[in-house]
């Protein structure tokens, strides 16, 4: 029997009309690096933020080497995909910014573009920072030494040209021992003072039902029964995916001068 009254989950912003409306030229992204980290899974989440709180945002797909369902694209119709790799990959997301006044561009990077990424900021960075645009690079963290070494390698090559958020991914464990303990980690926690906020494991059954439906969290909530699934519709499974949508958008707003500064960062006031 179809549940006749879906709850939904209202915005939790207090303050959006600086946010909404600040003349913001930013590009959020996520620093590739192998599959696994919850990138994309992390980024469907801020999506999921942004568009609830009615924050003007580009999404984009440029993890091209993920054809699978659960990419941005499959989760957010219509999201293009873009090969970065191309002469003007990321000329692009410039143009969206400045072009189509998009104010933030939301950006889901792929582990295969990471040297022409960095090869971008070499040649483009001091032109494009002249214009106002800012950056804000996302790494994400696991157990896995192998994502501290990415997020490493990724401040190594942009050094102070962007802004950092790290997020603790809790998907096998919360021992970031690497990150936090090593000398390599530390001085990068000294020196980029990056935001880090967590991201709490997910259910195995409920991620891969939203991957194979591609649905966010807020879209399976949202979305009728014939279109979520018997797994998803689940009043024990939606009782789930309401904790992680509240748990992980509490972070988000706690950071939101980090997400979407306000507009006198903007303005350079």
């Amino acid at each position: 029997m179809t549940r006749a009254n879906r709850s939904k989950i209202k915005p939790r912003m207090e303050k959006t009309t600086d946010r909404k409306q600040a003349d913001r030229k930013q590009i959020i992204f996520t620093e590739g690096a192998k599959g696994g980290g919850g990138k994309t899974t992390l980024l469907s989440s801020l999506a999921d933020f942004f568009l609830a709180e009615k924050i003007p945002v580009k999404l984009v797909d440029a993890d091209i080497d993920n054809k699978s369902r659960g990419s941005l694209s499959h989760l957010f119709k219509g999201t293009p995909k873009i090969d970065i790799r191309t002469d003007h990959g990321l000329d692009q997301f410039i143009g969206m910014v400045l072009d189509d006044k998009a104010q933030t561009v939301l950006a889901d990077l792929g582990a295969g573009s990471t040297k022409e990424t960095w090869a971008w900021f070499e040649q483009m960075h001091e032109s494009v920072s002249e214009e106002g645009v800012r950056f804000l690079a996302i790494g994400l963290v696991t157990n896995d030494s192998s994502t501290t070494s990415a997020i490493l390698d990724w401040a190594n090559a942009l050094q102070d040209r962007v802004d950092y958020l790290v997020v603790k991914n809790k998907v096998a464990g919360d021992d970031f021992s690497y990150l936090f303990e090593s000398e390599p980690g530390r001085r990068f926690l000294q020196l980029a003072k990056p935001t880090i906020i967590e991201m709490e494991r997910r259910l195995a059954d409920i991620q891969q039902e939203l991957n194979d439906r591609g649905l966010s969290l807020r879209q399976a909530l949202e979305a009728p029964a014939e279109i979520a699934g018997p797994v998803l519709s689940k009043s024990y499974n939606r009782m789930r995916i309401k904790g992680y949508v509240n748990r992980i958008e509490r972070q988000f707003s706690q950071v939101i001068d980090v997400l979407l500064p306000p507009y006198a960062v903007f303005a350079g006031k």
